[in-house]
C-alpha cells in the first residue's frame, strides 16, 4: 500500500521550475521494502529511443570520475534503459528518467501516475523542469525526472542543471545512509565517550569498533569495520587561525595528516597523489585532502580522504580521515558510506 504525498513547488534560478514530489508514504527509518543495490549504481531511463544521444551527452558531463591510487572510477555505474524496460529501474536506489512529454508509452504513463495533477500541468504547459520522487517503489530510493515537451529544451535543462542534479543525489545518498545507520543502530557508547573526552560528536554505525584509542598517547581515535577494511580516524591539534583561507594552511595540515598516518596506521602518504579542495561538511566550511597511502607493515596500500575541521572556540583543528583497504575492489561505494558518517561530525553539543 502506498499513498502520494503533497507536492511542493520551489523556484530555482537555473530552472524554469523545480518540482519536488514524494511518491510513497514509508516511514523514513523503516527498513522493510528497501531498494536493492548500491548508492553508486544508477538507472537512466529514456522515454523514447530518440533521447539516447541526448542521454549519452548528459552522462559524459554528469558522471564525473575519482582516482583511487591509480585507478579511475566513475561517480556512478550507470545502466541505460529504453522505455519498454523502464521497470528495471525499480531495482536501483538511484534513477534518472528523461521524459519528452508527448512521447506517450509506459514511461510517460508511469510518471504521470506518480505526480499530482498540478505538477503534471506545470511540466506540460511550461518550459519543463525537474521532479524529485522519494521512495516511489521502495524505501531508501530516489528518482529524478527531467521532463519537457520540447527535446531541445530537455537538453538545455540537462546541460544547465547537471551540477544541481549531481548535488541532489549526493545529498540524498548521505541522508539515506545516515537514516539507515540510525535504523540499524549506532555505537552510542563510543559516540558519548568521544564527545565527553575529546569534544567531538559523530554518528558511528554499530558495526564499527574503536580499535585504537590515543595510541602511545597520540591524540587520535580510530574506528573500523573489517572485511574489507574501512576506517575512520579522528585526530586533533591546536590551531589559532581564522579559517578565512584554509588553503594557506595546507602545509601544516599535510604535516598533521602525515604524522597521524605514521603514529596510528604506520603508513606513508604519496605526495604526488594529493589534491586539495574547499568543501562544506555538516554546514561548516572545511578543507579536504585526497590521496594515497602505503603501509610500512605489509605490502599494500589504498586511498584516503581527509577533512580538516576547525573548532575555533577551543582553538583546535580536527582531522577526520577516511581510509579503505579493499584490494581488487571498487572503492567509490565504500567512500560514499564513509563520507555519510563523516558528514555527521560536529563540535557542537549533540541533541538529546
Amino acid at each position: 500500500m502506498s499513498r502520494s504525498a503533497p507536492t511542493r513547488l520551489i523556484l530555482l534560478a537555473l530552472l524554469p521550475v523545480l518540482l519536488l514530489a514524494s511518491g510513497c508514504g514509508y516511514d523514513e527509518n523503516k527498513g522493510l521494502f528497501m531498494a536493492p543495490g548500491a548508492y553508486t549504481d544508477m538507472a537512466l531511463v529514456v522515454s523514447s529511443q530518440g533521447l539516447t544521444p541526448l542521454s549519452a551527452r548528459f552522462l559524459g558531463q554528469f558522471n564525473t570520475t575519482k582516482t583511487f591510487v591509480i585507478k579511475e572510477e566513475p561517480l556512478y555505474l550507470v545502466d541505460t534503459y529504453q522505455a519498454d524496460r523502464w521497470d528495471l529501474a525499480k531495482g536501483y536506489k538511484n534513477s534518472i528518467f528523461l521524459l519528452r512529454i508527448g512521447d506517450g508509452g509506459p514511461v510517460e504513463k508511469e510518471i504521470r501516475r506518480r505526480v499530482d495533477k498540478e505538477t503534471w500541468e506545470q511540466l506540460n504547459q511550461g518550459g519543463g523542469g525537474l521532479v524529485k520522487l522519494n521512495d516511489p517503489w521502495a524505501s531508501y530510493q530516489l528518482v529524478v525526472v527531467v521532463a519537457s515537451r520540447d527535446r531541445n529544451n530537455l537538453g538545455s535543462l540537462l546541460t544547465k542543471n547537471q551540477d544541481k542534479i549531481r548535488e541532489i543525489f549526493t545529498q540524498s545518498n548521505a541522508s539515506r545512509i545516515q537514516r539507515r545507520n540510525r535504523y540499524e543502530g549506532l555505537a552510542t557508547a563510543i559516540m558519548d565517550d568521544n564527545w565527553q573526552r575529546f569534544g567531538f560528536f559523530m554518528e558511528v554505525p554499530a558495526d564499527f569498533e574503536r580499535i585504537q584509542f590515543l595510541p602511545d598517547g597520540f591524540p587520535a581515535v580510530e574506528m573500523m569495520k573489517k572485511s574489507p577494511s574501512r576506517g575512520i580516524t579522528v585526530s586533533w591539534q591546536g590551531y589559532e587561525g581564522d579559517w578565512s583561507n584554509p588553503l594557506q594552511e595546507a602545509s601544516q595540515f599535510l604535516e598533521m595528516r602525515r604524522k597521524m598516518g605514521l603514529e596510528v596506521h604506520n603508513e606513508e602518504i604519496h605526495l604526488e597523489s594529493l589534491t586539495w579542495s574547499e568543501e562544506t561538511l555538516n554546514k561548516q566550511k572545511v578543507l579536504k585532502l585526497e590521496g594515497a597511502w602505503t603501509s610500512n607493515k605489509f605490502s599494500g596500500g589504498g586511498a584516503f580522504w581527509s577533512y580538516f575541521i576547525p573548532d575555533l572556540q577551543n582553538q583546535k583543528v580536527y582531522c577526520v580521515d577516511l581510509l579503505v583497504y579493499a584490494p581488487g575492489m571498487d572503492k567509490m561505494n565504500f567512500f560514499v558510506h564513509l563520507d555519510a558518517v563523516a558528514a555527521t561530525f560536529t563540535t557542537q553539543r549533540p541533541r538529546g
